[in-house]
């Protein structure tokens, strides 16, 4: 009797401990929308690292998760981190982005940023930008994300099996 309850308990802790792994390095997020095309498609599974986003892990370039809430409903969103606090970010009028002085060399895009930004990034916040900008709903639109509202990073994508990578 004892040794099954050994057994049992060992199990658990085993599973615990995947569990634990797996809430906080590679936990799934099904992106919704075509906000991410090229990059990522609506269906597409991805794993996010929570410990990147809490840990501060993250830089521009990366796709991060986040909730925001419109008009009453709390959704999941993945976005490009374009700059971070103390950046100051413009979209100039031919439809290139501007940080910092040096205009962003974007291979990920099909399109032109449209909007109207110049401004320089509060502390604790970033800027994020879907990267089918025609399409998109982000910061020209919702503004800074808070960094405390980042929920993860993006660290792989996993679903569709065939376009499987590491970002």
């Amino acid at each position: 009797m004892y040794e099954a309850l050994k057994d049992w308990g060992n199990v658990i802790l085993r599973a615990a401990v995947i569990l634990i792994i797996l809430f906080f390095f590679f936990w799934p997020v099904k992106l919704e929308g075509s906000s991410m095309d090229p990059t990522l498609n609506d269906g597409d599974i991805v794993c996010m690292s929570r410990f990147s986003a809490k840990m501060g892990m993250y830089e521009k370039g990366d796709i991060v998760v986040f909730r925001y809430n419109d008009k009453g409903s709390e959704k999941t969103v993945l976005k490009r981190v374009i700059a971070t606090e103390g950046d100051h970010i413009r979209l100039l009028e031919d439809g290139s982005v501007e940080v910092n002085g040096k205009v962003l060399q974007e291979d990920y895009i099909d399109s032109l940023t449209n909007g109207i930004v110049d401004m320089t990034i509060p502390p604790g916040t970033v800027f994020v930008l879907g990267d089918n900008r025609d399409l998109s709903f982000d910061s020209r639109h919702m503004g800074v994300i808070s960094c405390d509202d980042l929920q993860g990073k993006v660290i792989f994508r996993w679903f569709p099996l065939k376009e499987m990578g590491i970002f």
